[in-house]
């Protein structure tokens, strides 16, 4: 059984070091705690943010009875040029599990990278891009990772008007190598949300995190949660401030995955 330590946290943090470097065009003034909200609601958006979202998941393992919490740290960090736009989503759990072990630690390092170049298509509010997503063998114990490193490409899809924001995320990763003793991933992910931007630097979203897994057996491969989430965009002194709360039920889920999550989002504003 393997327990060890990696540089995730090395990793990260150059990371959080470069996101204020990623920011070029900075406008007169100070942004709008509504102009923020949308921004927030929109993962195409060029804003350095940093979530920090925790999660609480019921009903989990045999008997129901277990429960697992989780951290994850997922700073959005872009990078801003004449033609489009790069933005950089790494994410790194931190759990703390009942099942499928009574383990604490990292897991895999989650990181997306998307290209949204500059079309015609942007005047009217919508964006496309591409870009990959990559899985890195990053957990501290077994039962909080893959033991695989995959690859594999990622979509974003946004349209945007004032009271709302629409889209979807998608990826899908293949294991490239890791542990031969551990299962290989074949894992697709899609992620529709919609947004209803309300006054005073409110926001309310209804959104799946879906993922199909290939190597599963059919009765386990599809994990499909459904919630909504309430936000608010609040200044700490002169820091934008976003806080979060929602709630998930697993329509579809492995036999003995959680049934529930609650949520609790803060996040951090680094307006241009």
């Amino acid at each position: 059984m393997r327990c060890r330590r990696h540089p995730a946290w090395l990793a990260l943090l150059a990371l959080l070091g470069a996101a204020p470097l990623a920011a070029q065009e900075a406008p007169a003034g100070s942004a709008s705690s509504d102009d923020i909200a949308r921004k927030l609601a929109d993962p195409g958006a060029a804003l350095i943010s940093v979530p920090f979202q925790y999660n609480y998941q019921g009903s989990a393992g045999p008997g129901g009875d277990a429960h697992n919490q989780q951290l994850k740290i997922q700073p959005v960090i872009p990078f801003v040029g004449e033609n489009g736009k790069f933005i950089l989503r790494p994410i790194l759990p931190l759990s703390w599990n009942q099942f499928p072990q009574d383990k604490h630690g990292t897991g895999d390092l989650f990181v997306q990278g998307y290209y949204i170049p500059r079309t015609a298509a942007e005047a009217h509010g919508t964006e496309f891009g591409y870009g990959f997503a990559a899985l890195l063998d990053t957990a501290s114990h077994d039962s909080l990772g893959t033991g695989k490193y995959s690859l594999g490409p990622a979509f974003i899809l946004v349209h945007k008007t004032k009271a709302w924001t629409v889209g979807a995320l998608a990826n899908h990763v293949w294991s490239v190598a890791g542990d031969d003793d551990r299962e290989d991933v074949s894992s697709t992910s899609v992620q529709p949300f919609v947004t209803r931007n309300l006054p005073d630097g409110w926001s309310l979203s209804v959104t799946s995190e879906t993922n199909y897994n290939w190597k599963a057996a059919s009765s386990d491969a599809w994990t499909v949660p459904l919630g909504a989430t309430v936000s608010k965009v609040l200044r700490v002194g002169h820091t934008p401030v976003s806080v979060g709360v929602g709630g998930f039920y697993n329509v579809d889920r492995p036999q003995y995955a959680s049934r529930w999550t609650a949520r609790l989002t803060v996040t951090l504003v680094f307006p241009e």
